[in-house]
């Protein structure tokens, strides 16, 4: 071997092809990180949205120490004057629906992006919204109520392009029948617990 052809390089085509099989590995491992990316996103958002199905069925076990008659010491119902979100069984029984905000609680439908509670003067920061469904399972005439509750929170899809309407998520006017069977828009999460009447003695 002549000291000429020892001292040789790489062609353009070996440089070529390296760098191919480079950009093959890279493209792979960027991909792979951007599949990651979105995985850890939506545990995040999945973790928050149980976080807050769970503060809202502890909400309404505190609203139903209000919900104290009929009872021994009164026949008068109270449910309907006394309590904040449980008197919606009344009247909108097995209908999903947009619990209204309380000022005074500082608690409502709307959470931001770390699961913080947003009032509806700003609505439009909301990440993720809650819908209520309250059923009778046994009714309070004998001072011994029962209601089921069910809490649905609901989040845009990555990729969806936006929600039902140009409203924000939780925005009073959106339909909350339609955003339930939207399951190419939203991710949802699902609680359901029984409140049981606080019976005054």
């Amino acid at each position: 071997m002549s000291r000429s052809s020892s001292r040789r390089g790489f062609t353009i085509v070996e440089l070529m092809m390296a760098l191919a099989i480079l950009a093959i590995g890279v493209s792979g491992i960027v991909a792979m990180q951007k599949v990651m990316v979105t995985s850890n996103q939506h545990a995040k958002d999945l973790a928050l949205a149980t976080h807050i199905a769970q503060a809202w069925v502890e909400q309404l076990a505190v609203d139903a120490t209000k919900w104290n008659h009929p009872s021994q010491r009164s026949t008068v119902r109270d449910i309907t004057t006394d309590t904040t979100w449980l008197t919606k069984v009344e009247d909108q029984q097995n209908v999903w629906l947009r619990p209204a905000y309380d000022a005074v609680l500082q608690f409502g439908p709307s959470f931001d992006a770390l699961g913080n509670v947003v009032s509806d003067a700003n609505v439009a920061q909301a990440r993720f919204c809650t819908h209520i469904r309250l059923n009778w399972l046994y009714p309070d005439t004998s001072g011994n109520g029962l209601i089921r509750a069910e809490v649905r929170v609901f989040w845009l899809r990555d990729g969806a392009g936006g929600g039902l309407t140009n409203d924000a998520i939780c925005d009073p006017k959106n339909n909350a029948v339609a955003i339930g069977q939207a399951f190419d828009r939203y991710h949802f999460v699902y609680q359901s617990t029984a409140i049981k009447q606080e019976t005054a003695l």
